[in-house]
């Protein structure tokens, strides 16, 4: 072998050293910009991106603080314009999702002011309402009783929306439910597409829907047999193991919110999980506070071990969550009188 063959290269200590603290700095830099760009210290930067022109920035923005949460209090003017004035669809219901995260009063306000265009005479108008209705999921739950209505609408777009807002909202849910049971007879493939798909991966499963969604498992159209297969072979409200399933869910903030509105649709097949729901009254977060009292008053007299927590609710800082709580008691103490009624009967 001659004498000409590289030798390899091998690093003096002090070039270690130098490559080690720039692999420190670049770490310490990288970190610094996480810091700056999540939570509460990103909210400046993403009010600025809701006013760019592009309106995938405004739609990725508005994500973004929906996910920060009651922290982003200062982007609801900006998040409010943009779920009631933005030109694009996705753009309005991306505000209006984020601002049921951060303030369920400002919430209430994208509710109020697109529930006169549902009867808009322009198809376009009323299918916008419906969707952004839709966005905001249970914190819509007053515009049920105008939502209804368009689950007829002579345009089958409006229908297709309107039946996604109505299993969006999901309570309360024997309106809801036989709305969506209507979708499945519908007249329109896409409608009862829609419907399908609701009871597939949304609302939960009822003795009604079994009976309506069981035919369509012979439906000409394969992607609704299929979607009535998948609905069918769901757990139903009262399998304990789902229940359980559930209560575990709302311990943990990832799953918290769809665990507490799939439980306020069980109605009272869901008073086996009352105890995991109960701290969640005092959650930090409105939303989770609302749900878990709409939980517990959709669980009637099983619920009844919630009352004194529910009462000192009553003062609860934000005034959507003050109603539900009021609703919830009101429930709870008319269900529990034709229940203790039947018990004294029962009496010898």
């Amino acid at each position: 072998m001659t004498g000409n063959a590289s030798s390899p290269t091998v690093l003096t200590p002090r070039e270690i050293t130098l490559h080690l603290l720039g692999l420190v700095l670049f770490l310490g830099l990288l970190g610094l910009w996480y810091w700056l760009s999540t939570g509460a210290r990103a909210v400046p930067t993403l009010i600025e991106m809701l006013q760019d022109d592009d309106p995938s920035t405004r739609i990725v923005a508005a994500e973004q603080l929906g996910q920060v949460g009651p922290a982003a209090q200062a982007a609801l003017p900006q998040l409010l314009a943009q779920a009631t004035g933005d030109g694009s669809q996705h753009a309005n219901t991306t505000a209006a999702a984020a601002l049921k995260s951060i303030d369920l009063k400002a919430a209430r306000q994208v509710m109020t002011h697109f529930m006169p265009r549902l009867q808009d005479h322009d198809a376009q108008q009323r299918r916008t309402a419906c969707a952004v209705l839709g966005s905001l999921g249970p914190v819509a739950k007053p515009a049920v009783p105008t939502l209804l209505p368009l689950a007829h609408d002579s345009d089958e777009l409006v229908r297709r929306n309107a039946l996604i807002a109505l299993a969006s909202i999901g309570i309360p849910s024997p309106p809801v439910m036989t709305a969506l049971l209507e979708g499945l007879r519908d007249s329109s493939a896409l409608v009862r597409q829609t419907a399908a798909t609701q009871f597939a991966f949304t609302v939960p499963l009822t003795q009604p829907a079994i009976a309506a969604l069981t035919p369509l498992l012979n439906d000409p159209d394969r992607s609704i047999a299929t979607l009535a297969r998948s609905a069918l072979d769901k757990a139903r409200p009262d399998d304990a193991a789902q229940l359980e399933s559930l209560g575990m869910m709302v311990q943990h903030s990832a799953a918290r919110d769809y665990a507490l509105h799939q439980l306020a649709q069980f109605g009272p097949a869901a008073g086996d999980a009352l105890l995991p729901v109960l701290p969640l009254l005092q959650d930090d977060r409105p939303l989770v506070r609302y749900l878990a009292a709409e939980a517990l008053g959709a669980m009637g007299p099983a619920a009844k071990q919630a009352l004194p927590l529910l009462q000192r609710q009553r003062q609860d800082p934000d005034p959507v969550v003050r109603e539900a709580v009021a609703d919830a008691i009101a429930g709870i103490e008319a269900a529990m009188v034709p229940a203790e009624s039947s018990d004294k009967a029962a009496r010898p």
